[in-house]
């Protein structure tokens, strides 16, 4: 039987009593339209007056080498994500783990979250596709998960699925208390919402930031299934987020092309029938940031792209590309919980990248997202994020590996001498590549003519992927 809404928010303010402790701010609602909210009294509203609005964001990452070419890579790096986040081992239920850092690809589809906005309580069915991809992790459960997890599978990244079937939407001003002390009802009212979510444990507080909205509560249920084919295998019950969360890999390609000159210089090409908006190119050395700012490339154009050769503050970086997702449609909340969600690694990574938002035609090409009824607006900025290695770092890297292999060298003969069990790990100029240090490894691998280096990169290479 389905949980009410009702039912729900009595045992939340059940807990809330006992927990009761110093009032969270009052949530600022940002309205979704210029309509009042509906009235006990409203009866069959007219559209303008009973909006569902959808919001969603998200990114796709990939890494090139200067001469523009996408390397294969694999997902090295997901620990990233609170552990009530299903994956397809946990989705089907089965008793072998799974790894995404076992598949290597060129493209990462990483974070899209979808927001509701809506005057009243509502259901709501939703699915997304990926025809050139494989959807990874995701939350809440979901009804059905194309395709099926099969024990000790190699997917395939193509024609996948998610479909959480009915979602309810509960705008979040409606969890009410009916209590006279307007501090006590505010303390209450806070709680109810941090009650029905996951709570935040501290440790990856950068998911935490998409919930930063005024968007509506979604609610799925779960219930238990013999459907050993195509139902969800997650534990039954009653799911609450802020969004919808998915995440996914491929090895499509989108149209933008890179290369890197030397010298701050870039030539960027778009080969595709659609201008892409709101550019920006950001280099990261050390602690100094560089950023050069563009506001379009067209269909079959080309431009060249020069760095600035003034330092930047990651502030300023930040207010930027707010201002630029706020102009694709974002409401200033979804742009600020955006940001602050990957501005870590956007803005404090090492390295060149170019950030650019696609146009909404290809996002609905590469994610058919289906939702019943049919919303009367929807907005979905993607974020397109293309590492680079330039000249520069080539050589560098390079240099690091050919040292690399001397310190090697070094440690075996001292092991041997000292007979003491000889250990390498990963060089700490190349373990601050992060993620990135397995595509750098591989084409500096396919660059150099240098014997020693090229065993060494692939001593590294293997030392990366035991250790994922």
């Amino acid at each position: 039987m389905r949980l009410t809404v009702s039912v729900t928010i009595a045992a939340v303010l059940a807990l809330v009593v006992m927990t009761m402790g110093d009032a969270s701010p009052p949530i600022e609602r940002e309205p979704a339209s210029n309509t009042a909210p509906l009235t006990a009294t409203s009866a069959k509203p007219d559209v303008e007056d009973d909006p569902l609005i959808v919001h969603e964001w998200g990114t796709f990452t990939s890494f090139s080498g200067s001469d523009g070419v996408r390397l294969e890579y694999r997902p090295l790096l997901d620990e990233d994500l609170p552990h009530f986040v299903l994956d397809r081992f946990l989705q089907s239920g089965k008793l072998q783990s799974w790894l995404k850092s076992r598949i290597r690809v060129r493209m990462r589809m990483e974070t899209p979250v979808t927001y509701f906005y809506t005057n009243r309580e509502r259901d709501v069915n939703v699915r997304v596709g990926f025809p050139q991809g494989l959807l990874t992790e995701f939350y809440p459960p979901v009804a059905k998960m194309l395709p099926a997890y099969k024990f000790g599978e190699k997917p395939t990244l193509k024609n996948s699925l998610l479909d959480w079937g009915r979602v309810h939407l509960i705008p979040t001003d409606r969890l009410t208390a009916n209590i006279d002390d307007p501090k006590r009802r505010q303390l209450i009212e806070s709680r109810m919402l941090t009650g029905l979510i996951p709570p935040d444990d501290g440790s990856h507080s950068h998911y935490y930031h998409a919930r930063e909205t005024d968007s509506a509560l979604v609610h799925v249920h779960i219930e238990n299934s013999n459907d050993y084919k195509t139902l969800s295998f997650a534990p039954a019950g009653d799911y609450f987020e802020k969004f919808l969360f998915y995440r996914g890999v491929g090895n499509f390609s989108l149209p933008l092309k890179l290369t890197a000159a030397g010298g701050g210089r870039f030539e960027l090409q778009n080969s595709g029938p659609d201008a892409f908006e709101s550019l920006f190119l950001v280099t990261v050395n050390d602690d100094q940031l560089r950023m050069a700012e563009f506001d379009r490339i067209d269909a079959g154009a080309r431009m060249t792209l020069v760095q600035s050769k003034q330092t930047s503050s990651i502030d300023q970086l930040h207010r930027a590309v707010v201002v630029a997702l706020i102009k694709q449609g974002l409401y200033k909340k979804e742009a600020e919980a955006m940001v602050n969600t990957w501005r870590s690694s956007w803005f404090g990574e090492q390295g060149t990248r170019l950030f650019y938002t696609l146009p909404q035609r290809m996002t609905d090409e590469l994610l058919p997202l289906e939702i019943e009824p049919q919303p009367d607006t929807i907005v979905r900025v993607m974020v397109g994020r293309m590492e680079l290695m330039t000249p520069e770092d080539e050589a560098r890297v390079i240099e690091l590996v050919r040292n690399s292999a001397g310190l090697r060298k070094t440690a075996a003969a001292k092991a041997k001498k000292t007979g003491k069990r000889f250990s390498y790990t990963l060089p700490p100029e190349l373990a601050k590549l992060g993620r990135l240090a397995e595509p750098a490894l591989v084409r500096v691998r396919a660059l150099t003519d240098d014997p020693v280096v090229r065993s060494e990169a692939q001593q590294l290479l293997q030392f990366l992927k035991a250790r994922s």
